[in-house]
């Protein structure tokens, strides 16, 4: 290998470059098979019914007035309709922007700002979460709510919306020529959440990656469906005519009878979960011999644990990993059922070009060499809404990761560590100075610096390292309950405060937080 790394070019592009179309005819060659179980509900649905329900969406979208390059949002827990809207507004032409139900009102706001979407799908949940922020924010024209409320002329029920007839063999979706399908939101180190710009030809690339299986078996995913890794895989599965149990959220027995029930073959979890089947005291009493197979990503997984778990359920015969993130349109190397390498993240996918370079001379390095992880090709997301993207690529166009990896003589590759500074809380991405520049509008606040302290159940806990203003009293409890009011819960202070005289920097200004991580004392269990 000279350095560069390339993937197998083995994906196909049709004329019309919608992707919408592109499932949709997919999907209707799985016919009566089951495709959704929602293990909450126990509602199912077939490929047929799913593609007959995409096609009246879109007759739908098209009577409400949803035009080609409209942003139209959907904000809500997994559910069978997220996916038939989400499908629907692919083949309409329009831009689908997924807002994650877990978010701050604060990340609510600063998401629509940026992506300004004029239509908005919703579930009753989200509804009462947010409805009043985003009224008052006089940016959505129309709120379709996939459950059943009272209307009122900015609301109308999912299942009373405008009517049409599409045959599906006939409707022709809006030419696309592979422009942009799907904003997801990517943290990042400079501070809240990102749009990133991915392409409808990505998005035909990636659900043409290798599955999981080749064999028909059921997977079960609790992954929230706005996220990269969720949706993500779930379109790549249902492609390939997989059926997939969800649930909304993650609940230890709900989640074990889930399996014994619909005899999931497959687990695609974050670690954590892995976790938490290692010390569960209750799975003695389901059944889960069918789980063969068990996907890890979000975050790396520690070989101890994958040896844990391998002793504690023996039927499991592979645990495989991935790598990946929302700007590589979800993985960039992934394992498959017979081609794996304990504690690799597998080899490159389809349509990516990755080389590995020295991190300050910038010199492409061979097997063996830890370097930045840097990547191009036809996966590759198109750039940030309102972020000049220059500095995230080098000089050739690739995309630099801040990630530090090698690959060994086979194309297996490994994760060595983060550049980035990003903390990892059970697979969510937490940018400390997001959470620094919280802080530092408290009065109460001189300086601050935050890092992610090890927990062997969540990865990392956001903590941070306060300097008090001189002769001002303030309480760990009022600066953690303070950021539970601004943020999501994963990013929560939950490995505390610790209170100092000085924030360790360079002569530059810039945080030294290894040796802030030096200064953590023994903390108590973990507060998950």
């Amino acid at each position: 290998m000279n350095g560069i790394i390339y993937g197998d070019n083995n994906f196909s592009l049709p004329s019309h470059m919608n992707f919408g179309k592109y499932f949709l005819d997919k999907i209707c060659t799985h016919n009566n098979a089951e495709a959704l179980i929602d293990a909450a509900t126990k509602k199912k649905i077939t490929f047929d019914e799913m593609a007959r329900q995409i096609t009246s969406t879109v007759s739908c979208l098209k009577k409400l007035g949803v035009k080609q390059s409209d942003v139209v949002a959907i904000c809500s827990e997994n559910r069978i309709e997220f996916l038939i809207t989400a499908i629907a507004i692919f083949y309409s032409g329009a831009i689908l922007v997924c807002v994650n139900n877990g978010y701050s009102e604060d990340e609510v706001v600063h998401v629509l700002h940026i992506s300004r979407p004029k239509y908005m799908f919703m579930s009753l949940s989200t509804y009462n979460k947010y409805y009043k922020l985003l009224k008052n924010l006089n940016l959505i024209e129309k709120f379709i709510i996939f459950d059943t409320i009272s209307m009122n002329s900015e609301v109308i029920n999912f299942n009373d919306m405008p009517q049409g007839s599409l045959e599906i063999n006939t409707y022709k979706p809006t030419e696309e020529n592979g422009g942009t399908a799907l904003i997801l939101y990517s943290s990042g180190t400079t501070g809240l959440a990102k749009a990133a710009k991915i392409s409808h030809r990505s998005l035909i690339i990636a659900v043409q990656q290798p599955t999981l299986s080749k064999r028909n078996v059921v997977m079960l995913t609790i992954t929230p469906w706005s996220s990269t890794m969720g949706i993500v895989i779930l379109l790549q599965e249902l492609f390939y005519g997989k059926t997939i149990a969800f649930l909304p959220r993650f609940d230890e027995k709900l989640y074990l009878h889930a399996i014994q029930t619909y005899k999931v073959c497959i687990l695609t979890v974050a670690p954590p979960t892995i976790v938490t089947l290692c010390k569960s005291t209750i799975v003695k009493d389901f059944d889960i011999s069918s789980v063969e197979i068990i996907y890890s990503g979000g975050a790396p997984l520690n070989s101890t644990v994958i040896k844990e778990l391998k002793t504690r359920f023996p039927h499991i015969k592979r645990v495989l990993q991935g790598y990946g993130m929302t700007e590589t349109t979800g993985a960039l190397t992934t394992e498959e059922e017979n081609m794996s390498r304990e504690g690799s993240v597998g080899k490159i996918v389809y349509g990516a070009i990755i080389k590995i370079v020295d991190y300050e001379t910038r010199k492409i390095l061979g097997p063996g060499q830890f370097g930045e992880v840097c990547v191009k090709g036809p996966i590759l997301f198109d750039g940030y809404i309102g972020k000049d993207s220059k500095d995230d690529f080098d000089e050739d166009g690739f995309y630099k990761t801040g990630d530090i990896a090698y690959y060994d003589e086979d194309g297996f590759f490994y994760i060595v560590d983060r550049i980035k500074e990003l903390i990892k809380y059970k697979a969510w991405q937490v940018p400390p100075s997001e959470l620094e520049g919280l802080l530092m509008k408290l009065p109460s606040v001189k300086d601050v610096g935050v890092v992610g302290i090890p927990d062997s159940l969540a990865g990392e806990l956001p903590t941070a390292f306060i300097v008090k203003q001189p002769n001002m009293d303030v309480k760990e409890t009022d600066i953690i309950k303070y950021i539970n009011t601004k943020v999501s819960p994963w990013k929560r202070l939950r490995g505390g405060v610790i209170f100092v005289k000085e924030i360790p920097k360079t002569g530059s200004g810039k945080i030294l937080r290894r040796k802030l991580r030096d200064m953590i004392p023994k903390l108590p269990a973990s507060k998950l």
